[in-house]
Order: structure tokens, then sequence, then C-alpha cells
């Protein structure tokens, strides 16, 4: 067991110096993350080999399972966190069904708690990711057949959890995952490493010069890159899971409101620029996986969130979808229009305009993949496709499509459903 720091000089709350692309530092704290460094054993079986990732309220770590012989992932939560994420996929998962969507979530294989330093820490443990498509997709297009695979199953992922009445509240590219093969498991973590890299480490360093304290670790841990950039992802490596149920919540029994909504800016959804006092419901993650849809199919979001403002997401959406479709309401409660708009609804001449969304996919997904030398849409199954995402991004979220009528909707029963069976085959 590697030692954590040593005591301080006193109880001064810590800042350290900043490390590139890890979690916030300063929430080693009461409360906070829990420390842990490479080798450490959890639990008594699980040896921590990588760090796979982080988040507002935990750290996720690659860990061999010593008495399985196999990778997991374990999610070590803050001891801050909302302790419902682990209750509601043993919910979604506990139920024998034959719905497609069920193997796209991930399944609770162990959990436990960690006392520390900083708390009493909830972990769960999951069959490992290898990278998010985020990730994959950074700078290059998926190749199509492995496009389709992948917004085929987050449309059925989807619809399995609204059919079990749980909205998931933060789909976007970040939380489709990759799985890593079984195969893996053959290797030891020395040779896991050596396939992958070794762990990339910097230490801590406070700003003030002191010690550092028994609740921070001694060094900060990067996350490793275990995928493969999109064009080199394979029909047969295109499966994924639908993770992170952290936001997600029982529409039936809980009020989620437009101001508790946290995704990130591209995938905000309408009503909660206009309407953030009502509640939320499924159509707002339906809006989510439009935009998903959008990113994986070309190279960019739909909309821009690059230095930008939630008004400036409602301009781009006003742009890309039409004015005309806008609730009047939502026009003229709107108290920074005028920033954006003419009192007549014509753009300012004096902003970047955003084309209509029949042009945004022939610019920024066809010709986008043209230039990347992959295969582009079929006029077929570009209508199709259009007429998938002008149903589901709709600005009024009672008039939106369901994941259901998305599952029966021409591009999924012509294209997508197809492209799983050719996944399942490989």
């Amino acid at each position: 067991m590697h030692c954590l720091a040593t005591p301080p000089d006193d109880g001064t709350p810590c800042t350290y110096r900043r490390i590139e692309g890890v979690e916030r530092l300063e929430r080693y704290k009461p409360g906070g993350y829990h420390p842990i460094l490479l080798g450490d054993i959890l639990h008594g079986q699980y040896e921590v080999v990588q760090k796979l990732g982080f988040g507002t309220y935990s750290t996720v770590w690659l860990t061999y399972d010593q008495k399985r012989s196999a990778y997991v992932a374990i999610k070590v939560c803050t001891a801050d966190a909302p302790l419902r994420e682990v209750e509601i996929l043993r919910t979604l998962t506990k139920n024998q069904t034959n719905h497609p969507g069920l193997p796209i979530l991930p399944v609770i294989l162990d959990d436990f708690e960690l006392q520390g330093p900083n708390g009493r820490h909830q972990c769960y443990v999951t069959r490992t990711a290898r990278s998010s498509v985020a990730g994959a997709k950074y700078s290059c297009c998926f190749e199509i057949s492995v496009a389709r695979a992948l917004v085929a199953q987050l449309i059925l992922a989807v619809d399995y959890i609204h059919s079990h009445g749980y909205v998931h509240s933060d789909i976007h590219l970040g939380n489709i995952l990759f799985r890593l093969s079984s195969s893996y498991d053959q290797f030891s973590p020395k040779q896991l490493c050596k396939q992958f890299g070794e762990p990339r480490t910097e230490s801590l360093i406070r700003l003030d010069g002191k010690r550092l304290p028994p609740n921070a670790p001694i060094y900060g841990v990067i996350p490793a890159w275990l995928g493969k950039h999109a064009d080199q992802v394979r029909p047969c490596e295109a499966h994924v899971l639908l993770g992170d149920f952290g936001e997600a919540f029982n529409a039936k029994t809980e009020k989620r409101y437009g101001n508790d909504c946290h995704v990130p800016l591209p995938v905000l959804p309408p009503e909660v620029i206009f309407e953030p006092e009502k509640s939320l419901s499924f159509s707002s993650d339906v809006w989510a996986l439009a935009c998903a849809t959008w990113s994986i199919f070309g190279m960019r979001s739909l909309f821009d969130g690059t230095l930008a403002t939630q008004d400036d997401i409602a301009s781009q959406q006003i742009d890309t979808l039409g004015i005309s479709s806008l609730p009047c309401k939502w026009w003229t409660e709107w108290a920074a229009r005028h920033q954006y708009f003419e009192e007549t609804g014509q753009p300012h001449g004096n902003r970047t305009v955003f084309p209509p969304l029949e042009q945004s996919f022939e610019e920024e997904i066809q010709t986008v993949r043209r230039e990347e030398g992959v295969e582009e849409f079929g006029e077929e199954e570009k209508a199709a496709v259009l007429a998938m995402l002008r149903s589901m991004l709709v600005f009024q979220p009672e008039k939106r499509a369901s994941a259901k009528s998305v599952m029966a909707s021409e591009w999924m029963m012509d294209w997508g459903l197809p492209a799983l069976k050719c996944l399942r085959r490989d």
C-alpha cells in the first residue's frame, strides 16, 4: 500500500499548483474525493492500474480484480456525492427483458464503501470501458456503418430507460463509452501498461510551499487513453455503454427543473433556457439524443458551445431550426433577443448566423465526410436522418418526438437496426 501525504503544519485550506487534465485538486478535502494511488488494493481485491477519468463527484479507475482475474472499472464517489446512481442502475438492469437497449446499460458487478480521511465513499464496480465516443472523434469521422451502429445503440438505450420511467438527464458523447474487450483479461497489469502506456503522474505541490495534508494524494494521475480514433474503429468494436446515471431521475416520482440541468451547453434543451422554472421530462433526453446523433454522424456539434452563454445557444437554435417554430411566449419574454435579432425576427448583421438544419447537414456532415475520405449519406438516408432529427429538435417539449417514435422512425428501421444486425454478426 502506498503512503499518502504527511500531516500538514496547520488546518488551513489547501490550494495546489494546477495539473492539466486531472480533477480539481482542492476537492481533496472533507466531503470531497478519496485519495487513491496506483497500486492501491481496494476492498481487498481490486488493484488500481490506471485512471480512466473523473467528474465533479467521482474518480474512475481501471482495476484488476484479483479474485475474478479480470479488469473492471471502479467509480469512487466523493463523500458528498448523491448516492442514487447505484440504486437507479440496479433498478434498470435487474429486469429480465428482451429489450435490446438493456445490454447498453452498465451492470453493477459489486459495490462497497471506502472510509478515508475525507469521509465515507460509495464505490461501484462495472465492466471496463476503453474510451468515450467524444474522445474517439476528436478530429476525425466514424466510418458510416460504425456511426449507424453507435446511434442505433444510443436510441435503444434511451428508449429502454424511458420505458422504465427514468430520464437520464446527461446524454452527451462523453458519457457514451466504448467497451474494453474481455480479451485484455489475459494481460497482467504490467503487460496492460506496456500495451497502452505507463500511467502519467505529476506531484501535488501546495502553492504556499507547506507539506501536503493527509487527505490528498502525493501525485495526480492523468487519465489514460485506451481507445482508438474514430477512423480506426471497426464495426466489430462499435459496442458501447451509456454511462453516468448520476443526474438520472424517475419522472413519475421526482421533479427536476431546468435550473438544475447540468448538461454541456451544446446539448442544452431550449426549455431550460426559456422556462428554467418548469420541470424536465423525457423530452429533454430526446433533444440531447438528437444532438449526440448529429455529432456522431459528423465531426462537430450541431450547436457551438465555445465561449458561449445560454443566450448564444438559444440564438443558434433559432437560426438552425427557424424562428417560426419558436413559441411566441418564449420570444416575447426572452430579454436577450435584441442582442441577436431585429424585432422582425431577422438576425442582426453584425454576428455569425448559423445556417438552417438542412444546409448545416450538407456543410458540416456531408462535406466533412467527403473531405475526410469516408462514405457520406445517400440521398434517401439523408432525408430519413433529417426527418428524424427534425422530429426530435422541436422547441416545445410536448411536441417533440418520444424515444419510442424515434425507435420506429424510417432511419432506424432501414439503416439503424440493420447496422446493429451486422454488428452482432461481427
